[in-house]
């Protein structure tokens, strides 16, 4: 028989806990594959009129306030907490890096007054890796993953609209560039990003189905060869402990009873006695 004093693993616990990893996991997939399919702004777009730039809130970049257009390498450091539980405080910072980056350079005055979030919280981590301080001038950056566009085919498309537009002022007319046509929303050139490599459905889907499974393991839908014999003995190992337990919480309540039992007399016989040799 197992001791009653040991103190029982907590399964359900565990259970519990690796339940809501599991969904937790499935309303992570699920939110992803929501937020790439359906309706979204992209980062920057560009228009005759300039660069319609989206952090934090949306501003218009107009050609003439850019004073010239350039490729640069990105290195940034950003605070990333689980290195201090994996790699030690040393690396509690990591470093990002961007290679071939558009980046166009406006003077510091129009950056102030326009492109600059003044609250820390809101500018975010990723603030340092867009927008680039040299001196009298600031470097923004257009990196070319939030279009889904080649670095060189993103670097062609806007100076070539600099070179178009940039000698045009603000309320001046705008060169007719051809009949309208419709557009996927959230699309500023190159294929959809909505559109989803096969590679990366084959990983989504094999996780979904991995979790479900899990799921459908802890529900007792199916089980391994071991696992029917783990979970009886854990059963009964539990039907044991509340056995015991419930004896002892019993035995407890029986001699408290006897006790007050006990008592009631001892205190009806003094009482006797008080009544018999009291006079």
């Amino acid at each position: 028989l197992s001791d009653a004093s040991e103190k029982p693993r907590s399964w359900g616990n565990t259970y519990l806990f690796a339940v809501l990893a599991l969904v937790a996991g499935l309303v992570v997939v699920a939110w992803a594959l929501w937020a790439r399919a359906g309706p979204r702004k992209p980062g920057f777009s560009l228009s005759p009129a300039g660069i319609s730039h989206r952090w934090v809130r949306e501003v218009l970049i107009p050609w003439h306030e850019i004073q010239a257009i350039d490729s640069i390498d990105i290195v940034t450091k950003m605070l990333s907490p689980v290195g201090l539980f994996t790699n030690g405080p040393s690396l509690l910072y990591k470093y990002s890096f961007f290679y071939g980056v558009t980046v166009i350079v406006v003077s510091r005055q129009f950056y102030e007054s326009r492109l600059f979030v003044r609250s820390a919280f809101l500018r975010g981590p990723g603030w340092k890796a867009n927008f680039i301080p040299d001196g009298e001038v600031v470097r923004v950056a257009l990196h070319h993953e939030v279009v889904s566009v080649p670095r060189d085919e993103l670097r062609r498309a806007v100076e070539t609209r600099w070179q178009a537009f940039r000698h045009q002022k603000a309320g001046a007319s705008v060169p007719a560039s051809g009949p309208l046509r419709p557009r996927p929303a959230g699309i500023a050139m190159g294929e959809s990003p909505k559109s989803l490599p096969a590679w990366q459905a084959i990983q989504i889907a094999v996780l979904s189905l991995g979790i479900a499974a899990c799921l459908a393991n802890l529900a007792g839908l199916w089980q391994l060869g071991g696992q029917a014999a783990a979970r009886d003995a854990r059963a009964r190992a539990a039907a044991e402990r509340q056995y015991w337990q419930t004896s002892q919480k019993r035995m407890q309540e029986e001699a408290r009873q006897r006790a007050a039992e006990d008592k009631r007399r001892q205190e009806e016989n003094e009482a006797v006695l008080r009544r018999a040799f009291g006079r």
